[in-house]
C-alpha cells in the first residue's frame, strides 16, 4: 500500500469527499456587472443547499474579473455610452481584438479550473457537478449574451440617466442559446482528459425577477 494511502485511512477525518464546482459570483455577488448583484453576498439557497449535505464548495475563478479589468471590470466599463466617440467607429477592429484577448485569458482558467477537476478525481473524491450560471456572457450553460448585440445596445446608453432596470432588460434582450465563453473553454479542457461532470445552471434572469434558483445540488 501506498504511503499516501496508508496516511489517508490513518488519518481519516470528517471530510465528505464530495466537492461541487460553483460559479464565482454564485459565492460572492460583489463581482456581478453592475445593477446584477441581487444580494449583498452569496445565492443562499444553492449555499445553504451545500451546508446541509455536507459538500464542499470550489469556488471557479470569475473569469470577467481577470480579463475585463477588476471587480467593477473597468475595461468593459468603457463600451457605456461611447456611440458618438472615436472608439465606436473602431468596434469593428476592437471588438474582435478584445473577445480574442478574453478568449486567451479564460482558455488560462480554463485550463487551471480542469486541473482542480481532476486533482479532486485522483485523489478519490467525488466531484458532483459544476454550477454555472445562465445569462452570463462567461459561465452562461444553456443561455449565454449576444456579445455584439449588447456592444451595441451598451454604448447607446445615456451614462447620466442610465438605470439598473435598463441594464437589466437589456441583459435580458441579448440573451442567445449557447454556452458562455469560460463554460465553452471548460468543457473542452474537461473533454481533452475524458473527465465528465454534470452541468447545472443557475438563472441570473430569474434571480433579478425574484425567482428562486432551480439548482438541485446532487447528494452522490
Amino acid at each position: 500500500m501506498k504511503k499516501s494511502q496508508v496516511l489517508q485511512e490513518r488519518l481519516k477525518d470528517n471530510r465528505s469527499k464530495k466537492v461541487i464546482f460553483l460559479s464565482h459570483c454564485i459565492l460572492n455577488e460583489n463581482t456581478r456587472y453592475l445593477g446584477g448583484a441581487c444580494t449583498g453576498g452569496c445565492v443562499r439557497e444553492i449555499v445553504k443547499q451545500c451546508v446541509n449535505s455536507n459538500v464542499g464548495i470550489v469556488q471557479m475563478p470569475c473569469p470577467e474579473q481577470h480579463a475585463w479589468g477588476g471587480v467593477t471590470k473597468r475595461w468593459f466599463l468603457m463600451v457605456y455610452g461611447i456611440k458618438s466617440t472615436f472608439l465606436y467607429h473602431m468596434r469593428r477592429i476592437l471588438l474582435p481584438l478584445f473577445i480574442q484577448y478574453t478568449k486567451t485569458t479564460y482558455r488560462r482558467l480554463a485550463l487551471a479550473t480542469a486541473d482542480q477537476v481532476n486533482d479532486y478525481l485522483v485523489s478519490g473524491y467525488s466531484v458532483l457537478g459544476v454550477v454555472g450560471v445562465d445569462g452570463s456572457p462567461s459561465c452562461g450553460v444553456s443561455t449565454t449574451l449576444d456579445m455584439e448585440k449588447s456592444f451595441e445596445m451598451i454604448a447607446s446608453l445615456d451614462v447620466a440617466t442610465i438605470t439598473v432596470g435598463r441594464i437589466n432588460t437589456i441583459i435580458g434582450q441579448c440573451l442567445i442559446d449557447g454556452r458562455g465563453l469560460f463554460t465553452a473553454l471548460l468543457h473542452e479542457e474537461l473533454k481533452k482528459r475524458r473527465i465528465h461532470v454534470p452541468y447545472q445552471s443557475h438563472d441570473l434572469i430569474g434571480e433579478i425577477n425574484g425567482r428562486i434558483s432551480k439548482v438541485i445540488i446532487p447528494l452522490s
